[in-house]
Order: C-alpha cells, then structure tokens, then sequence
C-alpha cells in the first residue's frame, strides 16, 4: 500500500489530503476546525482527521508532501530584497507578510519534527517540499480525466513561479512558458481589488460586481501590463505596483492612484466609479486568460486544457476559455486556489515522482468528514426537534423540505461527508426558492451578512442543465461551481433569484449517483 499525504500550512488556506494508492482517500480544509477563514496555522486537525478516518497512523504514510519548495521561496525572497533595497526593507515590517518571513522558513526546517510532535510516532517517512506551481498542475491535470491535456496555471506564488503553460502527457508534465515574480496577473487583480476598498481574498467580490458596471476603465487596466502572444512573456508595468517593497501592507503606488483615481475607504458606500473599475478589471481578466488559451493551444497542439491557480477561481473567465472553441474539452480544478495544493502535491508525488500510472479521477467533492452520529446533541442544545429521515415513509421528508421551500422558507441542508473547497455543492447549504424575487435580498441581508450585488448559485439536475442555461459543451467541470453560463431569455424572469445581472449563473450539475 501507497500512503501519501500531501499538507499545505503556513500561508493561507491550510489543508490535509490522504492518497492512498493514488486515489484519494480524504481531504479537508483546516478553517472547517478552527474556524479562522482562509487560515495560515499548521493543519493539525485535518491531518487528525484524515488519518484517523482512514485508520492510520502518521508513521504508516510512506511521505508527506509540502506545496513549496523553502530553498525557492528563500532564494525568492533574496532576489526581491536585493532588486529593491533598500526599498525592500519595508518588506520586514509588521503586517507586510501573514507570517515573518524567518519564522516561515524555521517551520519549514522543523516541519517533521513538529509533526511528530503533533501526532505522535518516529518520523519514518519521507519529506518532500515541492515548487508551489507543480501543486497546482498536478490538481489540474491528474484527475481531469485526460490522457494529455495543456495545462495552465495562474497564482502569484512566493516561491517564484506565478503563471505556467505546460503539457501533461501520461504521467509527465513539461513546462513550455513560466512567468516569475514579480510578473503575473493575480498580483493585477489582487491591488485593484484594494484600490476598491476590499481586502484579501475578496477578488470574488469585484468578480460579482462587474455585472453593474461599464469597461470603461479596460484601458487604464492593460497599461499595468503588456503580453507577447506569440512567445507568452509577460511584463507588469512596475512603477504602477508598490508590493516588492510593501508586501501585503500596500500593493500599488502613487502612480495608480493618478490613473484610476484615489482608493475607496473600506466602509465608504460604492459608487459607479468602483463598478466600472470591476467591469473593466473583468473584461481584461477575460482577454488575459484567452490568451494564455491560445498560447498554450499552439505550444502544446492539445485539445484538451486543464486549469488552476487563484485566477482559475475566476468563474467569468472560465466561461469565456470554455465558450471560445480554444479547446473542445476544459477541465476547471475546483480546488483551483491554494486548498488544492495538499491534493496537488499527494498527486504528484504519486505520479511525477514515482512514475505510478493514474487511478483517480475527479468525479465529486464529497470527501470530509460526516457527522451524523454527532448531530443529536448540537440541536437539542439549540432548542431544535430532530426529524431522520428513517421516521417517514419512503422519502417524504424530500418532499417536506421541497414544499418548505416552495413557501417561502429559507432551509439550512445539511448531510453527508462535507464538500473540499469553497463552494457549498448540497450537503452544507442554504437552499431557498430561486423564483422569488425577494430570496436573494433576503438571504444577502438576513442571513448572509454581505453586499447586495453578492449572487446565488443554482444546483440543477445535470440532465436539465441545458433547459434552464444555455449550453456549454466543452465544460468537463460543471458540478462544481467553478465556471458561469448564461440563462436562456425565457427563464430569466422564471428564476431571478439565481439569474445575476449580467444574464449568468455559476451552476451546480447534480448527479443522482454522487448526491443521491
């Protein structure tokens, strides 16, 4: 038997994946324990998780994978200080980075050590860091279904590498184009997402926005950046960007100030301003990652494409990769930011690394823990009255919660093993009537806390998908909330609750066979 567990710790998005002889046994994200969103602490609660789930322990794994390469993310660091000192010194202040820099690197020296002391045993297997990108392309292409496949990956690692086009073959992947820090688009996306006003990690927000507003700003945004199309180099304007000094704490300079105008305060109400600059900041992600398509299309000659990294979360420009024709078949990784990277790294240890033919694909997210023996005592605690489904007839409590809904109730689901990665896909979800036109409003600002362009995402039948949307053959990853398509025109009014204002949805295909 084959044990590997692939972690990710330290930056953001901690997480535990368990392979076993090369599929999947489990994963799950370190924030579902303790709470702390989008969280940097070591995952010592999923790695207790996935282990005790598959009866192991930590000295049964044969290795443990790490999603970066310390020696890279060190030399990296070495580059960008010299580049830029004494400028760069900034880069030592508080706040500038999620953790010092030194104290990272001391982590990543005694990470064995410091497992052992978590879980307990000798230390008998082996320890593997890997560049961060490979992570990402082994989560992309290894369990899309293909034999080959172009791959492509877009994120802004600190271990150097940020945008890859590459080709998966078997179980080879050869790079073809590597972009470097400080080049990539993410860091783009990243420092107008705060020019608006919002914070890390809420790209998606000004993904949502972009349906209210104008591209009138889409030539401001392609003066940060120039792309060969023919050789797929890529070159950021610098002076427009302050983050090789700055780190976290500011990512853009005086300069883009004067060229989209001074960044909104956070608890200043959006203005038209903000929109366009979504709307334009959407259009030129769109036309960015069409290129790197038809870049990575003529390099590799494939017809097949696989995608991850940060950007691939982008599910607006998904959709426009998807409804070009680049590509006949288009696997999205809906693991794509850094949660994938224990999946991603497990994998290519599995397959890169040991030449291990392929064993798994990627069929459905089901794949945490499951605790219906632990739901009794939280519900009488809140004052609940539990109802299994075992005391009905037949499955007439389906049709209860069907006609609560069809009433106007809003209904928490709650059921199975949880869903890896950021999407609710049915069994941690709220599920409301989407042909209501009060629903969204009311979710948004009763029960979800959040902006009111924020849209809702439908769950469908995957045999009814192309009734209700319009069709989009060349997906292979629509079950997962990672890619939009539009509403067909006579279902908009049908179904406003999920219908966003841009005419799309970003649509879950449900199968009977993986959520029965």
């Amino acid at each position: 038997m084959s044990a590997i567990l692939g972690l990710t710790s330290f930056f953001h998005d901690s997480s535990a994946c368990l392979l076993i002889d090369g599929v999947v046994e489990s994963y799950v994200e370190e924030e579902r324990f303790n709470r702390k969103k989008h969280t940097f602490d070591y995952a010592r609660h999923s790695v207790d998780w996935v282990l005790e789930d598959a009866g192991l322990a930590l000295d049964d794994l044969d290795t443990v994978v790490f999603y970066l390469n310390p020696r890279a993310y060190l030399l990296t660091g070495i580059r960008i200080a010299a580049a830029n000192f004494p400028g760069s010194v900034g880069l030592l202040r508080a706040g500038s980075a999620t953790m010092s820099p030194l104290d990272r690197l001391w982590r990543f020296a005694g990470l064995k050590r410091w497992m052992v002391g978590q879980h307990g045993g000798r230390g008998a297997f082996d320890l593997v860091y890997l560049d961060h990108y490979r992570t990402h392309q082994a989560s992309a292409f290894y369990p899309s279904g293909f034999d080959e496949a172009a791959i492509v990956t877009m994120d802004f690692a600190v271990d150097g590498t940020t945008e890859v086009i590459a080709h998966g073959r078997g179980t080879s992947i050869t790079d073809k184009v590597a972009h470097r820090i400080p080049h990539g688009f993410a860091i783009i996306y990243a420092a107008l997402t705060h020019l608006m006003g919002f914070r890390w990690y809420d790209e998606y927000k000004v993904m949502g926005m972009a349906a209210y507003g104008e591209p009138r700003f889409l030539d401001h945004v392609e003066r940060l950046y120039t792309i060969d199309e023919e050789t797929g180099a890529l070159q950021l304007d610098l002076a427009y960007f302050e983050f090789l000094r700055a780190g976290r704490r500011n990512l853009f300079t005086r300069r883009m100030v004067d060229l989209f105008g001074p960044p909104r305060d956070a608890n200043a109400e959006l203005t038209q301003r903000e929109y366009d600059i979504a709307a334009s900041l959407q259009a030129a992600t769109n036309r960015y990652g069409l290129a790197l398509a038809r870049i990575a299309r003529r390099l590799t000659g494939s017809r097949n494409l696989c995608m991850a990294g940060g950007v691939a979360q982008n599910c607006l420009m998904n959709q426009a990769i998807c409804e070009s024709g680049v590509f006949d078949s288009v696997f999205l990784q809906p693991l794509a930011g850094d949660v994938g990277g224990s999946l991603g790294g497990a994998l290519y240890q599995y397959h890169a690394r040991l030449g291990r033919p392929v064993a798994y694909r990627m069929e459905h997210l089901y794949l945490g823990p499951d605790y219906g023996a632990d739901i009794p005592a939280p519900m009488v605690r809140a004052g609940l009255v539990e109802r299994l489904p075992s005391r009905f007839t037949s499955d007439s409590w389906h049709g209860e919660v069907a006609q609560a809904v069809a009433d106007g109730l809003v209904v928490g689901y709650f059921c199975g093993h949880m869903e890896a990665g950021p999407r609710a896909l049915g069994a941690r979800s709220i599920i409301a009537d989407p042909r209501s036109t009060q629903v969204k409003d009311t979710l948004n600002a009763r029960v979800k806390h959040r902006e009111h362009f924020r849209p809702f995402a439908p769950s469908v039948l995957a045999d009814q998908v192309d009734t209700v949307f319009e069709p989009l053959p060349a997906c292979r990853s629509l079950e997962y909330m990672i890619v939009t398509q539009n509403v067909r025109r006579e279902w908009r009014e049908r179904v406003p609750a999920i219908t966003h204002e841009d005419g799309t949805a970003r649509v879950q295909a449900v199968s009977r066979l993986h959520a029965p």
